[in-house]
């Protein structure tokens, strides 16, 4: 029984020297990539926790594939100030190896070069590199409105510095280039004073880098009528349209911040079709409302309550008052 084992060590011993007498050949054998070519698309939001960033990671050339990234900034999500830095890992095809001698040797696209690395006897590289700063990215807009009044409206958006705005008749630009503004609204009551059909188009321009900015957002088609048209003329037709955006903090909970920077104090707004009720700070309130004698009640999501059963058992009528029978 020794003896075998001393013979199998023996054989093994022998493939082992044959294999290793073998590895610089087969080394030998292997082709170089001198060079990578690497495009990154990125989409980093602001309070995204990592992992949940959209990075995609496109190969230019054959020889080697894109296999995975690791975050290299610390913490856990995302901030308006970071610089995204990742690492790309990079695996060469069967039969190469990387042997790139120089950041010369990295193109790439999207992104910028820090170091790189080879390892797993060269076959796999890994490439760090830092993306754009989020300061510099900008959020797309939700929705443009254009009323009939002439002006465009939309809320701000996060990064923009400014907002370019193009005008539409009946399919058509008005107008013989792209306007641009800092608000986030438009008056083109002097570019609506005939009949027609009327659209607007806006993106979001960076603060910071004017070549990043977001997609058109195009609002609904509005048709004027000769009534409404001479109503604009006539400087008539009406001011601005409020809009707004729910805003939360910690101090008292959810408020509504119009266009205009105001909110309503002690008083109900309709939005979007309900009703909320706003204290004299300006934040909602749910539960029970005394309005005028009249008691009302509102959702935990805010919204007034019609005609239904409250959560204690009260009866509301259509208008969302408390019912006396």
């Amino acid at each position: 029984m020794k003896n075998r084992w001393k013979a199998t060590g023996f054989v093994l011993a022998a493939a082992a020297l044959a294999v290793s007498m073998a590895m610089p050949a087969m080394a030998a054998s292997r082709k170089k990539i001198g060079s990578v070519n690497i495009r990154v698309e990125s989409d980093i939001q602001p309070e995204l926790r990592f992992g949940e960033e959209n990075i995609e990671v496109e190969t230019r050339g054959g020889k080697y594939s894109f296999d995975y990234y690791e975050i290299e900034n610390a913490g856990f999500e995302w901030m308006p100030e970071d610089i995204p830095e990742i690492s790309i890992y990079l695996k060469a095809d069967d039969g190469y190896y990387f042997s790139l001698s120089a950041a010369s040797s990295v193109k790439l696209s999207g992104a910028t070069y820090v170091k790189a690395t080879k390892q797993d006897s060269s076959e796999t590289l890994k490439l760090t590199v830092k993306l754009p700063s989020l300061a510099e990215s900008v959020a797309d807009l939700t929705e443009v409105i254009l009323s009939n009044s002439g002006y465009a409206i939309w809320d701000e958006v996060r990064g923009a510095g400014s907002y370019e705005v193009r005008l539409y008749r009946n399919g058509a630009g008005v107008g013989a280039s792209i306007l641009e503004t800092k608000d986030t609204h438009y008056d083109f009551k002097n570019s609506m004073t005939r009949v027609g059909s009327y659209s607007v188009k806006v993106r979001p321009v960076n603060g910071l880098n004017k070549e990043n900015k977001g997609d058109w957002v195009e609002s609904a088609v509005i048709s004027l009528s000769n009534e409404q048209a001479e109503a604009i003329r006539n400087g008539t037709a009406g001011d601005i349209p409020l809009t707004g955006a729910w805003q939360h903090d910690d101090a008292g909970g959810w408020w509504y911040q119009h266009s205009d920077k105001s909110y309503t104090k002690n008083n109900w707004e309709e939005i979007k079709g309900q009703w909320y009720f706003f204290d004299e700070n300006g934040y909602m309130k749910t539960g029970w409302i005394d309005w005028n004698g009249t008691r009302y009640y509102c959702a935990e999501s805010g919204e007034m309550l019609r005609s239904t059963t409250t959560p204690d058992g009260y009866l509301l009528a259509a208008d969302g008052s408390l019912k006396n029978d």
